[in-house]
Order: C-alpha cells, then structure tokens, then sequence
C-alpha cells in the first residue's frame, strides 16, 4: 500500500460557478444557458397547456352543439314520420285507380351510416 499523500484534489482548478478565488468571474456559462433554456422551455410548456385549455374548451362547446343538432333532427325526423303516417290515411292508393304506378316505399330516403349516440 502506498502511503504518500494524494495531491489532485488540491491542483485541480477551482469550481467554475463563481465562488471567491476561481478563475472565472461570475456564473458557469454553460449553467446560465442552462437556466435561460430552462426558463423558455417552461414558457413554450405555459403557453401550449395554455393551448390545450382553449382546445379542450372548443371541443366541448362543438360536442353540445352535436348534441343540439342531434336532438333536432330526431325530433324533425319524428315530425315527419308522424305527417307521413298521418298522410297515409287520406291518400289513394292504388286499390281505388287513382295512384300512380309508383313503386310502394318510402317518401323519402333514410341516410345510412353511422349515428351519433
């Protein structure tokens, strides 16, 4: 084993952040980029959930105006059902010789695809 003293510690430069009687004055440079990215980087973090908030709060006002729609046309399409059966009773048909020669079906089409629930 060797018993001499190690030295490094003493001749190794002082630390670069600045204490009394190191060689450079003031803060590290790389420790002070650091802090200004860290700072725009919580700014940009800020201004996006800031973003996100807005977001969030559009798309809810454009969910319930889904809803309105929705709640409309069923109850449009429920009027006219109702004024088609209602109709229904008081057409001639094709029993009396006064109807076209119309194929029997719908008035109207009922669009397919997906609904909203």
């Amino acid at each position: 084993m060797d018993d001499r003293h190690d030295d490094r510690h003493e001749s190794r430069p002082e630390s670069a952040t600045g204490t009394p009687g190191s060689a450079m004055p003031g803060p590290d440079p790389v420790l002070a980029r650091l802090d200004r990215l860290s700072e725009l980087l919580m700014r940009r973090i800020d201004r996006l959930e800031e973003r996100v908030r807005s977001l969030e709060q559009d798309n809810g006002e454009i969910i319930n105006l889904l809803i309105a729609v929705k709640a409309g046309l069923e109850e449009a399409s429920g009027d006219l059902i109702a004024q088609l059966e209602e109709g229904d009773g008081h057409v001639a048909g094709p029993e009396d010789g006064t109807g076209d020669d119309q194929e029997d079906g719908p008035l109207f089409e009922v669009p397919c695809g997906p609904m909203l629930h």
